[in-house]
This record gives structure tokens, sequence and C-alpha cells, in this order.
């Protein structure tokens, strides 16, 4: 039975290969929209930003974003503390063309983090920072033609707080992201 779903994948995606034609060797450019619930955090937050991506086959591209996240809240110890980021992040994409109206894809980047701490409560306040952080998770893209498409993702997001400040030394921004993007390329 197994062998037989891997000859079916194998055989759809070498047969579909050619059907995909559409986007490739194009770069576009559009919105993002999107929501970030870190595990630390009491809520969750919707986010918005500008995406980039340059396709250099039917199977190979990259992307970067760039992003404005508000409002991940926090209780540490009695003290209420409120991050938001503005991240700028480079991913690797890798498509899978199954055919020209659905292209699932895997994604790997990194990127940096600009963290704006608002510590009300606080006795020492925490200075804002830059740290490194890296994603992977795999998303959907679905071309409605040959300059337009629609992108869906997921992205588990690794990031830590600088361990320097005493006050953070537990706390993670590890998290799930969802986004939602429309594509224009050129």
């Amino acid at each position: 039975m197994k062998r037989s779903v891997i000859i079916c994948i194998v055989c759809l995606f070498v047969g579909t290969g050619s059907a995909y034609a559409q986007i490739e060797n194009t770069l576009g450019i559009g919105p993002r929209l999107g929501y970030y619930k870190v595990a630390d955090a009491d809520e969750g937050n919707f986010y918005g930003g500008l995406q980039l991506r340059a396709r250099f086959s039917e199977v190979f591209g990259i992307e970067a974003a760039a992003e404005y996240r508000a409002g991940q809240k926090y209780e540490l110890a009695g003290q209420s503390l409120e991050t938001s980021f503005i991240p700028v992040t480079a991913s690797a994409l890798l498509f899978l063309p199954v055919n020209e109206h659905f292209v699932p894809y895997g994604v790997a980047g990194l990127g940096a983090y600009y963290t704006i701490y608002d510590t009300e409560g606080f006795i020492d306040d925490i200075d804002n920072e830059f740290n490194v952080g890296y994603h992977l998770g795999f998303g959907l893209e679905i071309p409605f033609n040959e300059t337009t498409a629609l992108n869906v993702d997921y992205r588990y997001l690794f990031l830590n707080p600088n361990r320097n400040e005493e006050n953070l030394s537990e706390t993670k921004f590890n998290g799930n992201m969802f986004s939602v993007g429309l594509m224009f390329y050129l």
C-alpha cells in the first residue's frame, strides 16, 4: 500500500511538472497578513507586512519580507510586559508543482527581529533590542493566472530574547505564525 502511494505521488509530480510553467523565473511583490501566537504570551495578535518573492525555476525561490507585529502581552512576576516586533526575514522556498493551480511548498529562513518592549510596572526599563531567529514551515501557492497568486502558509518561529536581561531570562518568543499573501508577479 505504501509503495503504491509513493509511486502515485512520484507519477503525479513528474507528470504535472511540465504543465506548471506559469510562474517561474520572475519577481513578485505583495501584501501579507497573518496571525502570530507565542506560547508564553497571554494572547496572539494579527500583523501586516510586505513580501517580495523571486522564482528561479518552477521548484526553487526565495522570499524577503518586512512586517510589524504588535501587542504580545506577558505577565511576569505580577508585572505587565508587552512586546512588539519589526521582523525583516529571508527565506528559501522549495515548491512541489502538483499542477498549475495547486503548488505546495516548504519554507526555511532567518530573520532579524527588532524587539520593542513596553515595561509597564517594571522597576527597571528593558532596552529595545535586535534578536536573530529562524523559522520552518510549509505553505500553498494558488496561482490565479500568470501574474497573480495567493499564498497561505504556516511557520514555526524559533526566537529567544537577549539573555543579558535578568527580567527575561525565562521568556521565549517561539511561536506559531499563520499568514496569507497576495503576490503580483512581473
